[in-house]
């Protein structure tokens, strides 16, 4: 796990928040490892953070989960880059899983992307979610369906309309 960065792509309204969500989720309950956050989930004891200023820079096992990464992480801010640059390059340091959630990869600065080892990409019809896990290091997948019905939202404790609108790096 220390080091890892999955990232889930899809159109908006697809299903990577969920996905993404129950995965830390899951592995948080399993495991009791601490998952900071900027989504609002405060039933599921997650810590909610807005900036890599909150995130603890330790040797603890965590799992960092950003939802809408490219809202903070913007490519084009040239003088964030080298921020960016370090905290991603300092991931398996910190042994910490990165998840984060994206439109689509184009978004996310290329460090990261050059970065990430497994890519699930996400797409819906109005009756079920389609899930491609792709691991880029021997590029092999697996693809997944799930209907789309009540059961699918069980246990889904996070506010879905509360998010933060960007995450920033400190300057």
């Amino acid at each position: 796990m220390p080091g890892t960065i999955i990232g889930c792509l899809g159109a908006q309204r697809s299903g990577k928040t969920l996905f993404a969500y129950k995965l830390v989720k899951a592995i948080h309950e399993a495991y009791d490892i601490p998952v900071y956050t900027n989504i609002y989930s405060p039933r599921d004891d997650f810590h909610y953070i807005n900036s890599l200023e909150d995130f603890p820079l330790d040797l603890s096992p965590k799992i960092l989960f950003i939802d809408e990464i490219y809202n903070g992480l913007d490519a084009q801010d040239y003088k964030k880059l080298k921020e960016i640059s370090i905290f991603i390059n300092t991931i398996g340091k910190q042994n910490c899983l990165f998840v984060y959630t994206t439109i689509e990869a184009e978004m996310v600065y290329n460090r990261l992307r050059n970065q990430t080892q497994t890519v699930v990409v996400v797409s819906k019809n109005d009756r079920n979610i389609y899930y491609k896990l792709i691991n880029l290091a021997d590029m092999s997948s697996s693809i997944h369906s799930v209907p789309i019905n009540a059961k699918l939202f069980v246990d889904c404790a996070m506010n879905w309309s509360v998010r933060i609108a960007s995450f920033s790096v400190p300057a």
